[in-house]
């Protein structure tokens, strides 16, 4: 009897804790504060992670535009508690304060982490086209102005803290 309990009692505790694990409830959404990367400047995103956890989707608004982007985690899926690094493509639209306008289209290379307490940091840095489509500040009337739009190549990136839910 004390053998058969024994072997009851183990078998329930493992079937608990394999329970526990797999319903350890999955961060899929992060909502986070950014400079740079998809509102261009300053603003939040939302991030959801797919459900394969190898891609992630994010919009973001900033103070004077928005943005889309996409992650892919190619070599192993996101983690929590693990640093992941992941390749993106992101693209902004901007609105800039002394009167123009462009487009910030860049891929990038970029890790991020999230902890146990659900607390994200994120931080990516790539090659960027950026697409200035109308003259950014008061003309100079003895200066020929240049055909819009105008294409730059550059670096841009960007930083996220945020938390996930």
């Amino acid at each position: 009897m004390r053998i058969l309990f024994f072997v009851f009692t183990t078998a329930i505790s493992s079937f608990c804790l394999a329970q526990d694990d797999t319903n350890n409830k999955q961060v899929n959404n992060i909502f986070s504060i950014a400079a740079g990367g998809t509102p261009t400047t300053a603003g939040v995103i939302y991030e959801r992670i797919l459900n394969n956890r190898k891609t992630s989707f994010e919009i973001g608004v900033g103070l004077l535009g928005g943005g889309l982007g996409v992650n892919l985690y190619q070599f192993k899926s996101f983690n929590p508690e693990q640093i992941n690094s992941f390749l993106g493509v992101r693209s902004s639209f901007n609105i800039q304060g002394s009167g123009g306008s462009k487009f910030v289209n860049y891929l990038l290379i970029g890790v991020n982490y999230l902890s146990s307490k659900n607390l994200y940091l994120s931080i990516d840095l790539g090659p960027a086209l950026i697409v200035q489509l109308s003259h950014n500040g008061y003309p100079d009337p003895n200066k020929l102005l240049p055909d819009y739009p105008e294409y730059i190549l550059g670096v841009y990136g960007g930083i996220k803290f945020g938390f996930g839910f």
